[in-house]
């Protein structure tokens, strides 16, 4: 849980940040809305958030292979056991859980934020 925690926090700063190059830096001086003030204005770390989901959606697609795998070799009455191949379909079951709860959490940020009066 503490991995998809630190997604979620990743990924509410990425969004904060994203807000925040969008804003006018002075009041007076109108900036056209949706271009960055400077090149140094983009996110504090870039790329991490991209990479950091990628990684799990890679690992959440690894868990899966495995457990298709396991359950192909069960079936074709290879020396698999019963319990690894439940193990690992539990496995793959929560990772795909967790991915899409952390998919709408971020989707719901997303639309929190667009509605957001600047």
């Amino acid at each position: 849980m503490t991995v998809q925690s630190v997604a979620m926090q990743q990924a509410l700063e990425q969004l904060r940040s994203m807000r925040e190059a969008v804003r006018p830096v002075d009041a007076g001086a109108e900036q056209p809305r949706g271009i960055a003030v400077s090149s140094t204005s983009s996110a504090p770390s870039t790329g991490s958030f991209l990479d950091t989901m990628r990684s799990a959606v890679d690992s959440v697609n690894e868990q899966q292979r495995v457990s298709r795998e396991l359950q192909t070799s069960y079936v074709r009455g290879e020396d698999v056991s019963l319990t690894d191949v439940a193990i690992a379909m539990q496995r793959s079951s929560v990772a795909f859980e967790a991915t899409v709860q952390v998919r709408n959490k971020i989707l719901e940020s997303y639309k929190e934020i667009m509605n957001m009066t600047v």
